[in-house]
């Protein structure tokens, strides 16, 4: 009779287990549901965060990125700002690198956007070998959009624009 009992006892409760379990199993599958709209949230909200960084930046943010660069003297993180095509990489590092002129500061006066083209006035501020001070002179930036995105566009030789007055 001992034995019977335990039995009885023993499938009253895999019953009530079995019987937990599957309520478990409802709200396990409630949670799944949760679960995967939540993934899908998240997956649709990564979707949108990636279409918009690639979203072109405004053209004084591009500016100033460049400029910092410049002043950095960080020649190639200045070259991905130059307009594609018009000039290969070693060329223009070359360039950079050979020229004496190391900015110190720049300020922007104004920017003028007709369009793809943009002029921007600046205020800089450079050393010159063998000057003692810095040399102030404002000058006209160029830019240009190409599908949707801000480049400068590198001035020729007796393009510069600048006109230069010695200290402040």
């Amino acid at each position: 009779m001992g034995v019977a009992v335990r039995g009885e006892i023993l499938s009253s409760l895999l019953t009530r287990r079995v019987g937990e379990n599957k309520e478990i199993g409802k709200l396990s599958w409630g949670w799944k549901e949760i679960s995967s709209k939540i993934l899908f949230a998240l997956c649709v909200a990564a979707v949108l965060a990636c279409s918009c960084h690639g979203k072109a930046a405004p053209l004084n943010e591009r500016i100033q990125a460049y400029w910092e660069a410049r002043l950095k003297g960080q020649v190639e993180r200045a070259f991905e700002f130059e307009t594609p095509g018009v000039m290969e990489k070693q060329d223009y590092l070359k360039k950079m690198m050979a020229t004496n002129i190391a900015f110190t500061k720049y300020s922007i006066r104004s920017i003028r956007e007709k369009a793809d083209e943009a002029e921007v006035d600046l205020q800089v501020e450079y050393l010159l070998p063998g000057l003692s001070r810095p040399v102030s002179s404002s000058m006209l930036d160029k830019w240009v959009r190409v599908e949707g995105r801000w480049y400068h566009l590198l001035m020729r030789a007796g393009e510069d624009g600048a006109t230069s007055e010695e200290g402040r």
